[in-house]
């Protein structure tokens, strides 16, 4: 295995990049174990250059994006946002950048990452094991093929700090149907790797025991395929996902992070997670939030404990 992570921009990468020669594969780990491989805003430039450099590389059959550690991934690092808070009632020192400024990196940027993972010319396999929350989800739904743990914790959790809007509704909802999607997204849903093979959202679960011998498996066998014909049908499905609307859900997502997530309102008797984490932390805000989903009526299912991370 040679290690790629120095191409990658940044002093220090949320991304380890590497590549093995021999299976003709690369791979594209989550590292940040220690905050259950939460994603910093950071790490999109990086994710950008791997997907230039493996599609530039004919030795590169595959690509697999696996987490470090117990989890895939456990969402979006809240805490990498410094508790700001995202509601037009914050103090403009404390709220993010304003719309026009947030439009323009949205619709921009989720189209040029995740879109570029999900149209990637080179087959991409997840491996999910642990929690594979909201933006660890996003990615999983983005690769070609997703092997699950069978004890996997899949699921959007967005809702549940008041964010609207998910960068993959349209693949999501093609691999799952409208009814599951939307109990998934409006309740905070979270289903294990078994349930979300037989839903269609992964394409099998295994015992986790077995999950890294059945993704080599799947690497060897498309490593005995020639480059040009897996290139070839790669942009063949791109051509039709662009007929049917896919790459559309990536621009979508924009305006529903944009218009819905920043300009929040929130009555009395709500739960206000951003206002929670300005006044006393981002810390106590994540906990408040857990025992307020862990209390519903029907939280079998919903956000747990510590499934979700420090993310969301």
């Amino acid at each position: 295995m040679e290690d790629f992570t120095h191409i990658l921009p940044g002093e220090k990468p949320f991304y380890k990049y590497e590549k093995d020669r021999k299976e003709k594969c690369a791979f594209l780990t989550l590292n940040r174990p220690e905050k259950r491989n939460a994603v910093p805003e950071s790490a999109d430039e990086e994710l950008v250059a791997a997907i230039d450099d493996w599609e530039n590389d004919d030795n590169v059959k595959s690509v697999v994006v696996i987490g470090n550690g117990k989890h895939f991934c456990g969402g979006h690092d809240l805490g990498g946002w410094g508790g700001l808070d995202m509601t037009s009632d914050a103090p403009r020192s404390e709220r993010r950048d304003p719309q026009r400024i947030q439009l323009t990196r949205q619709i921009v940027g989720r189209p040029r990452t995740l879109g570029r993972l999900f149209l990637s010319m080179k087959p991409t396999i997840a491996a999910v094991r642990g929690a594979c929350i909201e933006m660890g989800n996003m990615i999983q739904v983005c690769c070609d093929m997703t092997i699950a743990s069978e004890t996997a914790r899949i699921g959007n959790l967005g809702q549940t700090i008041g964010i609207s809007g998910i960068t993959t509704a349209r693949p999501y909802i093609q691999l799952i149907g409208q009814k599951r999607y939307r109990e998934m997204v409006t309740t905070g849903k979270l289903v294990t790797g078994k349930e979300a093979e037989l839903w269609g959202l992964v394409n099998r679960a295994v015992h986790d025991d077995k999950l890294e011998d059945e993704v080599m498996a799947t690497v060897r066998r498309i490593a005995l395929l020639p480059i040009d014909g897996i290139v070839t049908g790669k942009a063949f499905t791109a051509l039709v996902y662009s007929e049917m609307g896919m790459v559309a859900s990536f621009i979508e997502a924009g305006f529903g992070h944009s218009l819905g997530a920043f300009k929040l309102a929130h009555e009395e008797d709500e739960f206000h997670f951003f206002k929670k984490a300005r006044e006393e932390g981002i810390s106590a805000a994540i906990n408040a939030r857990n025992t307020r989903y862990r209390e519903a009526p029907i939280s079998r299912g919903l956000i747990i404990g510590e499934e979700a991370g420090i993310g969301f």
